[in-house]
């Protein structure tokens, strides 16, 4: 599916979907005792998630933003396709390894190219019988006690898993060090600690940062409802890399609101909050200066190599941007002009894209559906808001 988007300001107020990452962990946790989990967005990743939850044996039903997960899981053997949804992936094999039968996760190409052997070998030690160190992974259990070590350097996730565990495996612990993607350890035992029945998800500033970035690259006024500067989602970062471009980003009552101004280049180290990468590269291409992001190089392991793929959405339009070995830089303020872009089948990509498209006039964006993997309606909300 091809989008052109037309070019404008944004203004106006918007209800961002409820957060992907949090939601996730949310339904991994209601498998336990049972709970309704509210405000889930509708997307891919999350369709992926419930198909693998019942795969295993769970009930998962609802409607609209409600999903409700009751049961205990079987002792049938189970075939997950995770697609493109790491999280649910590793996640799901982790989970997989509470039974006595034999699961096997897999998903899409680029998720077989995607790491997982740290998980496999924590949860070999931990003893379940474990086939392969890429997907597919074949997984059965049962898994006991003990205390495992894990680093986030290539991905936070194989910890998430592990953790998601903690109280529900007698002894089992997990010590989790590294600086890469760290933060996100952290939104794991935030929701672990705050989950009851029924949860309300926050949010998602993961998709708000898009729009966040295009309120202030357009010269817009955007109120993003329900958001707060305090969330401890880690791409909540996104309001101080915002400020320090130029933009006026402030807390109100209902929200968090974005006003554009003159933006300059910044330094952001993206360890922390990696999925930003893509559109301070599209903040980048349109602020005068430098931009210059770094501190990611896994950042190439994601569902795309997103350091190569931002690098060439920038040089398309006639922008100069060149690949670092954790990141990129972007040299900014230089006429850029329309073009049709590849998704490279990557949401973060796409959304980066379409907010290059706001103030590039003639921008159309190639395989827009990838937004389906985390926001569906992305591109209609970004055209309702443009004027």
């Amino acid at each position: 599916m091809d989008v052109t988007v037309r070019p404008g300001r944004l203004r106006g107020r918007i209800l961002v979907p409820g957060s992907k990452a949090i939601a996730q962990r949310a339904l991994i946790l209601a498998t336990r005792r049972g709970g309704t989990v509210r405000n889930v967005p509708a997307s891919e990743d999350l369709d992926r998630l419930c198909a693998g939850l019942t795969a295993l044996g769970y009930e998962v039903g609802g409607a609209g933003g409600t999903r409700t997960v009751a049961g205990s899981a079987s002792e049938r053997e189970a075939v997950i396709d995770a697609g493109d949804n790491a999280t649910a992936a590793r996640c799901l094999l982790a989970l997989a390894s509470l039974r006595h039968a034999w699961a096997t996760v897999d998903g899409s190409p680029r998720l077989r190219e995607r790491p997982v052997a740290p998980l496999c070998d924590a949860l070999r030690e931990l003893g379940a019988t474990v086939e392969g160190d890429a997907f597919p992974v074949r997984v059965k259990g049962p898994l006991r006690g003990g205390t495992v070590r894990l680093t986030t350097e290539l991905s936070s996730q194989f910890a998430t898993a592990l953790i998601l565990l903690v109280g529900r495996v007698p002894g089992l612990r997990v010590h989790v060090s590294g600086s890469r993607s760290f933060s996100y350890v952290g939104l794991t035992a935030f929701v672990q600690r705050a989950f009851k029945d029924p949860y309300d998800v926050e949010p998602d500033f993961s998709s708000a940062a898009a729009l966040m970035v295009a309120a202030a690259t357009s010269g817009g006024d955007l109120l993003l409802e329900g958001l707060g500067v305090s969330s401890p989602q880690p791409d909540a970062r996104i309001v101080g890399h915002l400020n320090r471009a130029g933009a006026k980003v402030t807390g109100e009552e209902k929200g968090i609101r974005v006003r554009g101004g003159p933006l300059a280049g910044i330094r952001a180290d993206l360890a922390s909050c990696p999925d930003l990468a893509p559109v301070l590269g599209a903040l980048g291409a349109l602020a005068q200066g430098a931009t210059v992001v770094s501190g990611a190089p896994h950042l190439r392991h994601k569902e795309s190599d997103r350091i190569a793929a931002t690098v060439s959405l920038v040089r398309a339009l006639g922008g100069e941007a060149e690949a670092l070995p954790d990141g990129f830089r972007v040299r900014g303020g230089l006429p850029l002009r329309g073009t049709t872009v590849p998704s490279m089948g990557d949401h973060r990509i796409a959304m980066a894209a379409g907010v290059l498209a706001l103030s590039v006039p003639g921008v159309t964006v190639a395989g827009a559906e990838a937004v389906r993997k985390s926001y569906p309606a992305f591109f209609e909300d970004l055209a309702a808001l443009t004027e």
